[in-house]
């Protein structure tokens, strides 16, 4: 077994997560903390009861398994996919109507290593070529250790995807553009920040968001294993959330409490509980309590709705640790919405140039954060206005045919602005971004107006939550003192395992399906 060895500054037990999100609700009494970050029973949401895990010894079971999995998305279909191959008796819980989480509607990249894919197209690449990217790009705060078997796994996930369905050799492979979600038609494309200077120095840029055909979508990822799921005769119980876990004397979790329409059921676990619920975004205090950035949080990023932190909070309520709480993925998009936009140039509010305008959304989202005010502009000319898609980008704030005054209409410094344009197309008459390394495809001087600013401060960037659950690197749940929880296991979003920082499209449905896999397979040997 391996422990978790993560490097980690925010490291929760239950009593640390009480108190950090009464730090973000002060006036709330301890004993409606917990009631206070439990998802809420209305609407699309399921109930939970905010109590610690339930002993065993007055429980009546109503059914049983050998192993019980709670949330059916992607990493719950993984890992009940590997407990019935396994030979498990498997149930798996869903709070909604219908399955697939948020990987039923992600962008639809599984973003994989050394594949056959790859090699089929004739791309070099290997899974030491794709951790040097990876681990670099998530960061020092990141599990390099959980992000090493991604990357080891790689070419075996691209193989389970294949065997569950997915069909990725009939679409294209696009090895020039920095590609968006739903390109339908194409199977292999970048989906990370691969081809930005700072990384290209690190490893070599190949492209690895691959995409299961005929729509390139997660529609059509989700589709392939839910028929997987139902041919392997995996018993699914709609509309019967998780409300809390049961332990028996000696500690290990033996079993859930469910919420069903006709009341609570007890379903008993004779080697495991998976926890694959999903993240927090959709859990208001709980964002509150976790979300360390000062600039202003956007837009909440998620799917299905219901990423309401439950699977977190039934994990503490049993004394799991978490790892990566105040991990977001936060996303402002340029060049993936439309990639001629990535011509303009970004500045913040003292008109100061920030980030190379062509990297991925989580990138330039972490400039925008990073600024030393929440206000931030993308300019273009009218040029690049005719040219690009500007649908996604909302109407322009100001419009002037000079920087003299959009500067004005900005109420931005116009000497510093001035001095910012002077230095780019500088730059771009040089063919070389000497600030940023910008693609010198996207250099284009900013000369002839009217010139057009977008909004593009943080209140405009995307934000999904990345921690979860602690879990070492056989997707057991910890302990404050990284010990084992016997009979608890995690994976997706609901745990915290590789981030860091998001390191590209894709990057978290291969954390999903490889520790999806994993959970499933330890919890069907009780290990």
């Amino acid at each position: 077994m391996n422990k978790g060895t993560n490097k980690e500054t925010t490291d929760f037990s239950r009593r640390d997560f009480l108190k950090s999100t009464a730090l973000a609700g002060a006036g709330l009494s301890m004993a409606g903390l917990m009631a206070a970050c439990s998802p809420n029973s209305a609407g699309d949401q399921a109930a939970s009861s905010g109590s610690s895990a339930q002993s065993a010894e007055n429980v009546e079971w109503k059914k049983e398994a050998d192993v019980v999995v709670v949330g059916y998305g992607g990493a719950g279909a993984a890992a009940a996919i590997e407990a019935k191959k396994a030979g498990a008796n498997v149930v798996l819980l869903e709070m909604n109507k219908q399955a697939g989480g948020s990987t039923i509607a992600n962008g639809g990249f599984i973003m994989m290593g050394g594949t056959d894919l790859q090699k089929k197209n004739g791309l070099e690449d290997s899974v030491e070529n794709y951790y040097a990217y990876l681990s670099a790009a998530a960061g020092e705060n990141a599990n390099q250790e959980a992000i090493k078997l991604i990357c080891d796994s790689s070419p075996d996930l691209y193989h389970w995807c294949v065997e569950c369905g997915m069909d990725f050799e009939s679409g294209a492979c696009d090895t020039e553009h920095h590609l968006g979600g739903y390109n339908a038609g194409t199977s292999l494309g970048y989906s990370g920040n691969e081809m930005a200077a700072q990384f290209a120095k690190i490893a070599k840029p190949v492209p690895r968001g691959h995409m299961a055909q005929p729509g390139s979508s997660g529609k059509d990822m989700f589709e392939a294993l839910a028929a997987t799921v139902e041919s392997a005769g995996v018993e699914v119980l709609y509309e019967t959330p998780g409300t809390r876990l049961v332990k028996d004397e000696t500690g290990r979790v033996v079993g859930i409490v469910a919420k069903s329409k006709d009341g609570e059921i007890a379903i008993k676990a004779s080697k495991g509980i998976v926890l694959t619920c999903g993240g927090f975004v959709d859990n208001t205090p709980m964002l509150d309590a976790f979300y360390p950035f000062v600039n202003k949080r956007g837009p909440r990023l998620t799917t299905a709705g219901s990423e309401n932190g439950s699977g977190i909070l039934m994990g503490v309520d049993a004394g799991a640790a978490t790892f990566g709480m105040g991990c977001f993925q936060v996303g402002y998009t340029i060049s993936t919405a439309s990639e001629p936009m990535s011509k303009g140039l970004l500045i913040d509010e003292y008109a100061n140039r920030i980030v190379a305008e062509d990297e991925y959304n989580s990138f330039i989202g972490k400039a925008i954060i990073q600024a030393p005010t929440s206000k931030c502009f993308l300019i273009v000319d009218d040029a690049t206005m005719k040219e690009a898609d500007v649908s996604r980008f909302g109407e322009p704030l100001a419009s002037a045919a000079d920087f003299s005054e959009l500067a004005a209409q900005l109420e931005v410094n116009e000497a510093v602005l001035q001095q910012t344009v002077s230095f780019y197309n500088e730059s771009a008459a040089m063919g070389e971004d000497r600030q940023f390394g910008k693609d010198p495809k996207f250099l284009h001087a900013l000369e002839e107006g009217p010139f057009h600013a977008f909004d593009a401060g943080s209140e405009n960037c995307y934000t999904a939550s990345c921690g979860g659950l602690k879990i070492d690197l056989d997707a057991h749940v910890l302990d404050s003192n990284d010990e084992v929880i016997p009979g608890l296991y995690s994976a997706g979003r609901n745990a915290g395992t590789i981030y860091g920082w998001y390191m590209g499209s894709g990057s978290s449905m291969a954390d999903v399906f490889t520790f999806g896999r994993i959970a499933g397979q330890n919890a069907a040997a009780g290990n």
